[in-house]
């Protein structure tokens, strides 16, 4: 069930704290996302099922019926491609139950989807703030970044080890709506830390 986002937030709220801004992600472009695992997810269906009537058509036509078993292998592929098409159903519930706030003193990712889980970034220990805007008219708002590194390995050759790999990872409020004016909102909270 969808929660009135500021009422969301409010109950996070700690002593003294203010509530500047709350909202959800854009459902829509959560869910628009999905959209091409849905046609790939009913293509392998449809690529799966007509295996499955060739096998067992051949089968009956040739009076062998242990080529039926050889139909099942194909059931797998069936669960594969519907959880493919189930995405857009899981990514609308994940959006609906995520909630962005920006309080005096905080700022806050809240996740109900699966797990509840608050996490909490001190809105004056924040050293980055970046917008990004997409052509529907929602933004993302990065404010907190990371570099991680991997290293692959292989340990059954004595090949010299493979070049290190490092990506940074940005966190932040993703699909929401007025994305400028929420950055602009959290910068002023920044400055007048």
């Amino acid at each position: 069930m969808l929660k009135n986002p500021l009422e969301r937030a409010r109950e996070e709220l700690l002593e003294g704290e203010e509530l500047i801004w709350a909202d959800t992600p854009d459902i829509n472009r959560r869910v628009g996302k999905k959209r091409k695992a849905v046609i790939f997810g009913k293509i392998i269906i449809a690529v799966v099922i007509l295996w499955m009537l060739g096998v067992i058509m051949t089968s009956f036509s040739t009076g062998k019926f242990a080529g039926l078993a050889l139909a099942l292998f194909g059931l797998p592929f069936i669960f594969l491609a519907r959880k493919l098409i189930n995405k857009p159903k899981k990514a609308k519930a994940r959006a609906e139950q995520t909630y962005y706030a920006a309080t005096n003193q905080r700022l806050m990712i809240i996740d109900d989807y699966n797990k509840k889980s608050i996490e909490s970034y001190d809105i004056h220990k924040l050293e980055f703030l970046e917008r990004a805007e997409h052509n529907d008219g929602t933004g993302d708002i990065f404010f907190t970044k990371s570099l991680v590194t991997s290293i692959p390995t292989n340990d059954r050759d004595n090949a010299p080890p493979p070049k290190a790999i490092t990506r940074e990872i940005k966190k932040g409020f993703l699909d929401i709506h007025e994305a400028k004016e929420v950055e602009r909102e959290i910068q002023n909270l920044m400055q007048s830390g």
